[in-house]
Protein backbone atom coordinates (compact mmCIF):
# COMPACT_ATOMS: atom_id res chain seq x y z
CA UNK A 1 0.00 0.00 0.00
CA UNK A 2 2.99 2.29 0.25
CA UNK A 3 3.50 2.10 -3.52
CA UNK A 4 2.98 5.59 -5.02
CA UNK A 5 1.52 4.17 -8.23
CA UNK A 6 -1.44 2.81 -6.25
CA UNK A 7 -2.21 6.30 -4.96
CA UNK A 8 -1.96 7.62 -8.51
CA UNK A 9 -4.82 5.30 -9.49
CA UNK A 10 -7.09 6.60 -6.74
CA UNK A 11 -6.43 8.60 -3.62
CA UNK A 12 -9.69 7.13 -2.33
CA UNK A 13 -8.19 3.66 -1.88
CA UNK A 14 -7.26 4.48 1.71
CA UNK A 15 -8.60 8.03 2.17
CA UNK A 16 -11.16 7.01 4.81
CA UNK A 17 -8.53 5.44 7.05
CA UNK A 18 -6.30 7.25 9.54
CA UNK A 19 -3.09 5.94 7.98
CA UNK A 20 -1.67 3.17 5.82
CA UNK A 21 -1.17 1.15 9.00
CA UNK A 22 -4.85 1.65 9.90
CA UNK A 23 -5.84 0.41 6.44
CA UNK A 24 -3.59 -2.65 6.80
CA UNK A 25 -5.12 -3.40 10.22
CA UNK A 26 -8.79 -2.91 9.27
CA UNK A 27 -9.11 -2.70 5.48
CA UNK A 28 -8.68 -5.07 2.59
CA UNK A 29 -7.42 -4.62 -0.95
CA UNK A 30 -5.99 -6.22 -4.06
CA UNK A 31 -3.87 -4.77 -6.86
CA UNK A 32 -2.44 -5.85 -10.19
CA UNK A 33 1.11 -4.75 -10.96
CA UNK A 34 2.67 -4.25 -14.38
CA UNK A 35 6.43 -3.77 -14.42
CA UNK A 36 6.32 -3.03 -10.68
CA UNK A 37 3.60 -0.38 -10.88
CA UNK A 38 -0.01 -0.72 -9.78
CA UNK A 39 -2.28 -0.58 -12.82
CA UNK A 40 -5.53 -1.70 -11.17
CA UNK A 41 -6.78 -1.98 -7.63
CA UNK A 42 -9.86 -2.79 -5.59
CA UNK A 43 -10.03 -1.88 -1.90
CA UNK A 44 -12.33 -1.19 1.00
CA UNK A 45 -13.03 2.51 0.49
CA UNK A 46 -14.70 2.46 3.89
CA UNK A 47 -15.75 -0.09 6.46
CA UNK A 48 -18.79 -0.48 8.68
CA UNK A 49 -20.05 -3.06 11.19
CA UNK A 50 -20.35 -6.06 8.88
CA UNK A 51 -19.20 -4.77 5.54
CA UNK A 52 -17.17 -2.54 3.28
CA UNK A 53 -17.81 -0.06 0.49
CA UNK A 54 -15.80 -1.05 -2.59
CA UNK A 55 -13.43 1.27 -4.47
CA UNK A 56 -12.07 0.13 -7.87
CA UNK A 57 -9.76 2.02 -10.22
CA UNK A 58 -7.73 1.15 -13.31
CA UNK A 59 -4.97 3.15 -14.98
CA UNK A 60 -6.26 4.58 -18.31
CA UNK A 61 -3.55 2.71 -20.27
CA UNK A 62 -4.82 -0.61 -18.92
CA UNK A 63 -8.61 -0.40 -19.22
CA UNK A 64 -10.75 -2.88 -21.16
CA UNK A 65 -8.41 -5.79 -20.26
CA UNK A 66 -10.51 -7.36 -17.49
CA UNK A 67 -8.25 -6.15 -14.68
CA UNK A 68 -11.05 -4.49 -12.70
CA UNK A 69 -13.04 -7.73 -12.94
CA UNK A 70 -10.09 -9.67 -11.53
CA UNK A 71 -9.31 -7.32 -8.62
CA UNK A 72 -12.95 -6.73 -7.71
CA UNK A 73 -13.64 -10.49 -7.83
CA UNK A 74 -10.71 -11.18 -5.52
CA UNK A 75 -11.91 -8.50 -3.10
CA UNK A 76 -15.50 -9.77 -3.13
CA UNK A 77 -14.49 -13.41 -2.63
CA UNK A 78 -12.15 -12.46 0.22
CA UNK A 79 -14.91 -10.47 1.92
CA UNK A 80 -17.47 -13.25 1.55
CA UNK A 81 -15.04 -15.84 2.93
CA UNK A 82 -14.65 -13.66 6.04
CA UNK A 83 -18.35 -12.90 6.48
CA UNK A 84 -18.00 -9.28 5.35
CA UNK A 85 -20.63 -7.77 3.02
CA UNK A 86 -18.97 -6.17 -0.05
CA UNK A 87 -21.26 -3.22 -0.83
CA UNK A 88 -21.07 -1.75 -4.33
CA UNK A 89 -22.30 1.77 -5.08
CA UNK A 90 -21.64 2.49 -8.76
CA UNK A 91 -20.45 6.05 -9.30
CA UNK A 92 -20.72 5.82 -13.10
CA UNK A 93 -22.19 3.58 -15.78
CA UNK A 94 -18.96 1.59 -16.16
CA UNK A 95 -19.02 0.81 -12.44
CA UNK A 96 -22.67 -0.23 -12.61
CA UNK A 97 -21.96 -2.54 -15.56
CA UNK A 98 -19.01 -4.14 -13.77
CA UNK A 99 -21.11 -4.65 -10.64
CA UNK A 100 -23.82 -6.32 -12.69
CA UNK A 101 -21.22 -8.53 -14.39
CA UNK A 102 -20.12 -9.63 -10.91
CA UNK A 103 -23.66 -10.50 -9.84
CA UNK A 104 -24.96 -7.32 -8.24
CA UNK A 105 -28.52 -6.27 -9.09
CA UNK A 106 -29.17 -2.62 -9.94
CA UNK A 107 -31.64 -1.15 -7.45
CA UNK A 108 -32.02 2.54 -8.29
CA UNK A 109 -30.13 5.65 -9.28
CA UNK A 110 -29.91 8.79 -7.18
CA UNK A 111 -28.47 12.29 -7.44
CA UNK A 112 -24.95 12.87 -6.21
CA UNK A 113 -23.52 16.26 -5.36
CA UNK A 114 -19.84 17.17 -5.31
CA UNK A 115 -18.56 20.17 -3.43
CA UNK A 116 -15.42 21.82 -4.79
CA UNK A 117 -14.03 23.23 -1.57
CA UNK A 118 -11.11 25.61 -1.83
CA UNK A 119 -9.45 27.38 1.08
Amino acid sequence: MNEPSLHELSEDFISQFNSIEDFIDRGVGFAILNEGKAVCGATSFSIYDNGIEIEVATHPDHTRKGLATITASALILDCLSRGIYPSWDGANIESVKLAQKLGYIFKESYDTYFIDYQK
